[in-house]
């Protein structure tokens, strides 16, 4: 009789090892923001529906670096960016309730500041988790990853600047909360090989982009693909979503458009509209 390995569930070898892993990411858990935000917050009933569905349909939810660590059939990685301070009020106790964890990527020069860098959106002036806070959390499992320093567009800066922010990063999670933070999500989805790059030479062990599609395993750990939950996801569209990602033409067009903005950015920036 054949010995079923960790993680596979037909004992064939190395199968957990070629299934694609759905990467859902979070931003906000709340019902208090404009119109134009809305897109990056989940309503907290919408929050706990779209995990009790999850969990009701046998998936594992966990941070990023523990589902590539140990990998599973029906497994989910979860993971927030900006570190909003609804993450402790909102997420945490919906979390903790469904039996999942999470991957929290922080900025770490905005942590316990505002969120500054939404220019244009009323959201600039959210609150973000301070190092206290965020120390707690890593104390009761939640896995610290880094969002960058300062919310650059590390794609279209300098290489010196993108290694400087990228290393602040890390150093700053290390010494604030004690941890060594395994990955990296890059700010506002910006990324290159030259950026991916410095963040393997940093230390890391992986990194997210949007992508907008399931993570392949034979995909580089420096470009994880994820998909982005919104509010209008219910039960049904969240488990979809898990099968089969981004479907819709808008998320293709997205991917196909990614080297034409970046060299719009690139232009922006060197007019001195950039970062």
């Amino acid at each position: 009789m054949a010995t079923v390995l960790p993680g596979t569930t037909s004992g064939v070898p190395g199968e957990a090892f070629t299934i694609p892993l759905p990467v859902l990411m979070y931003h906000s858990v709340g019902d208090s923001v404009s119109a134009d935000f809305r897109r990056w917050e989940v309503p907290p009933g919408t929050f706990a529906e779209q995990l009790g569905a999850l969990v009701a349909s046998g998936y594992h939810l966990t941070g990023l670096t523990d589902a590539l660590a140990h990998p599973l059939r029906r497994q989910v990685a979860i993971t927030f960016d900006d570190g909003f301070d609804d993450f402790v009020s909102t997420a945490l106790p919906a979390l903790q309730t469904a039996g999942a964890n999470a991957t929290l990527y922080i900025p770490t020069a905005f942590a316990g500041r505002r969120a500054t860098w939404l220019d244009g959106y009323s959201e600039r002036n959210l609150p973000l988790l301070d190092w206290s806070d965020l120390a707690a959390l890593a104390d009761e499992g939640v896995e610290l990853g880094s969002h960058g320093h300062r919310y650059l567009e590390l794609d279209v800066v300098p290489t010196a600047i993108a290694r400087y922010d990228v290393t602040a990063s890390r150093r700053a999670i290390e010494e604030k909360t004690g941890r060594s933070p395994d990955s990296f999500s890059y700010p506002f989805g910006y990324h290159c090989a030259s950026v991916r790059h410095v963040v393997a030479a940093a230390g890391f062990d992986s990194a997210c982009e949007i992508g907008y599609r399931l993570h392949q395993p034979v995909e580089s750990r420096f470009a994880i693909s994820r998909l982005v939950v919104d509010r209008t996801a219910g039960s049904d569209e969240i488990l979809q979503m898990v099968e089969h990602g981004h479907r819709d033409a808008l998320a293709s067009a997205r991917r196909g458009l990614r080297s034409g903005w970046r060299a719009y950015r690139a232009a922006r920036r060197r007019l001195g509209h950039g970062a």
